[in-house]
């Protein structure tokens, strides 16, 4: 996949709300110990240690787990939740796109029945992020750079990977055009003066 200088530009944004000077958070929520709370008492989002764990996960009332890394959860934890398995890699030239439709089916289901759900890749990262974006994109109607901005203010180290975003740029010109994302907001990066361009694949930089 090839970007566009404005798709390129929309990701340099996207990637420089990572250093964007926030409020600290307190240890035991930075998604360490426990997955982090994205949607109070319904979306949470963190790692396959999380996922492994089910006392934390029975403590946490979770009963629905997005799984999407390579690593299938044991016997005794698909024996008592509920489990969605997407074996993807997280590799730049991975479509992940492909699953938004029914990760976020998933996800709003849960949402419909008030029940918890966690969302996990094995480090918590890229892939778990993306799906998580996409969901808030969809049912939250929020723009890509709203939705990273409101899960980075929650999960410091959500970073899809280039790849990953620039699908999820594209998903949300999709959303545009359907009228799911309501396109209130003066898009900084049509102004910027960026000229590089971005090559997809396996040799990807953001730099020149």
């Amino acid at each position: 996949m090839e970007a566009t200088e404005e798709e390129l530009i929309y990701l340099k944004e996207l990637v420089n709300l990572r250093t964007k000077q926030r409020v600290p958070i307190p240890i035991k929520e930075q998604g360490y110990i426990s997955p982090t709370m994205v949607i109070d008492n319904f979306l949470y989002h963190g790692d396959l240690n999380h996922a492994r764990n089910k006392k934390l996960l029975k403590e946490l009332d979770i009963r629905h787990i997005i799984n999407i890394c390579d690593y299938e959860l044991e016997k005794d934890i698909l024996d008592q939740f509920n489990v969605l398995w997407i074996d993807a890699d997280d590799d730049i030239s991975t479509n992940i796109n492909q699953y938004f439709q029914k990760t976020n089916q998933f996800l709003q289901s849960c949402k419909e029945k008030d029940e918890k759900v966690l969302v996990h890749c094995q480090m918590g990262i890229s892939r778990s992020s993306s799906i998580v974006l996409a969901y808030l994109m969809k049912y939250h109607h929020d723009s890509l750079s709203q939705a990273y901005d409101y899960l980075i203010e929650r999960r410091r180290y959500a970073a899809p990977n280039a790849g990953f975003f620039l699908q999820l740029i594209r998903y949300e010109k999709t959303l545009k055009k359907m009228k799911e994302i309501v396109d209130n907001e003066q898009n900084s990066v049509v102004s910027s003066n960026v000229t590089d361009k971005l090559v997809v694949d396996n040799n990807i930089s953001l730099d020149k």
